[in-house]
Formats: C-alpha cells, sequence, structure tokens
C-alpha cells in the first residue's frame, strides 16, 4: 500500500510538471537571422485574437495575417498588428515583391511598413495591398495599392487608393530621406509610381518591416507571400 501512494505521489508530480502554461503565441520570435516577429497591441484591440503566422523559406516570407488591425488615426484607434522587423539607421529603403495575396477581406491589407516605434500608437508609414469593393459587384474583390500612415501625435493620418488596379506581382517600396517618407509601387520592378511622399518626425533609429491583417476575415485571416524583400540604408 505505502508502494502504492507513493507512485500515485510520483504520477500526480508528474502531471503538474507537464501542466505547464502554452508559450505565448503573440510573444516575439526570430524569424529568419536579422528578423523578429513581433506583436503591439494585444489587448487594445477587442478582435485581436489570432497572432501572425511568418515563415522564411526560399528566400520568401510567407505571412498568414493576424485578426488585428493596423490603423490610421492617432487619438483612439491604437494598432493592433504583428510585424515582422529589423532595424534601419537613418536614410534608407524597404522593398519587396509580393507574389500571393488570397482570402483578405475588404478591410484586410498586407505590406511594407517603416515604423518609428512598436507599440500601438507608433508612428508609420505603409505600402500595401488591400482588396477593393466592386459597387454592384459584391463577389468581385479586386487588388489595390494603397498607404496608411500615422504622422502626428494628435493628427489624423492619412490613406490613399489608387483609381487603378494592380496584378500580382506587384513591388512595393517606402524610401525614407530624413523626415520625407516616398511610397510607391510598380507592375515590373523598374518604372515606379507615386503613392505617397509625406513627412514624418520619426527618429533615426526605426524598424523596417512587412506585415498582414485581416481583422474581418473570420475564418479566413489571410496569406501574402513576399519575394526579395530588401532592406537598404541609404550611401
Amino acid at each position: 500500500m505505502k508502494h502504492l501512494l507513493t507512485i500515485a505521489a510520483l504520477i500526480m508530480t508528474s502531471q503538474a510538471w507537464s501542466a505547464e502554461p502554452p508559450a505565448d503565441p503573440f510573444a516575439s520570435r526570430s524569424v529568419v537571422a536579422g528578423w523578429t516577429l513581433s506583436h503591439f497591441g494585444k489587448g487594445e484591440q477587442r478582435r485581436f485574437e489570432t497572432p501572425l503566422q511568418a515563415t522564411f523559406a526560399d528566400g520568401k516570407f510567407t505571412l498568414q495575417a493576424d485578426s488585428g488591425m493596423l490603423f490610421f488615426k492617432r487619438s483612439d484607434e491604437a494598432d493592433g498588428v504583428g510585424f515582422v522587423h529589423r532595424s534601419l539607421e537613418g536614410d534608407g529603403s524597404i522593398m519587396a515583391k509580393v507574389t500571393k495575396f488570397d482570402d483578405f477581406h475588404v478591410w484586410g491589407g498586407a505590406g511594407v511598413m517603416l515604423r518609428d516605434e512598436n507599440k500601438p500608437l507608433g508612428l508609420y508609414m505603409c505600402a500595401m495591398l488591400e482588396t477593393v469593393h466592386v459597387k454592384d459587384q459584391p463577389d468581385q474583390h479586386p487588388i489595390a495599392a494603397s498607404i496608411r500612415m500615422r504622422r502626428q501625435v494628435s493628427n489624423e493620418g492619412f490613406r490613399v487608393q489608387r483609381p487603378d488596379q494592380v496584378k500580382l506581382p506587384v513591388w512595393l517600396k517606402i524610401e525614407r530621406q530624413g523626415q520625407t517618407f516616398r511610397s510607391s509601387y510598380s507592375p515590373d520592378g523598374k518604372e515606379w509610381k507615386l503613392l505617397k511622399e509625406m513627412e514624418i518626425p520619426m527618429g533615426p533609429k526605426i524598424s523596417a518591416g512587412l506585415t498582414a491583417w485581416n481583422r474581418y476575415g473570420k475564418t479566413k485571416f489571410g496569406t501574402v507571400v513576399f519575394d526579395d524583400v530588401q532592406v537598404r540604408k541609404a550611401p
């Protein structure tokens, strides 16, 4: 009987040790050397329940969108998104070729981003793709290139959607020179069309990276593939 009690105690102890809480799916982690996946704004947005998933293989980043949202106001709408990023100090740029953009809701999107602070109300500019609602054609969701950004502590951001739609693949780029940020896109990586140029008072050291969100996607969280991602410091 004494031996049975000892065995039972050992089993209960092992079960207690094995019942550790699961790892936080929103915790920061390395995706590939030099690139980190971080989440900010968890708890800020009620629907931010599913984290961004990111992998790197064969020179490509594949992102499955989170259930958060990248907002473009400074006042009361804090971002809640995942961000695959690396540091960029001083003038420079980020560019990527988007080869896949599937299952995104009309309020979802994905793109390249330069961001001052990785927190819910950080200043940023994001050159992105999003699906567009076509009047009287509810089943049609073409892709458009656009931007989102947050410029100031008290000012609203600015969102522009190009009237012309785009087809994959499409290149996205943001360049920084001092406090001037310039977003553009290209159908071939050579001829570029301006989305927006704007002064944003970011600090000298910022983050450059990739993001994707699909807040109203329900069971479809959206998948995007970024190829040939380049973060370059200006000479």
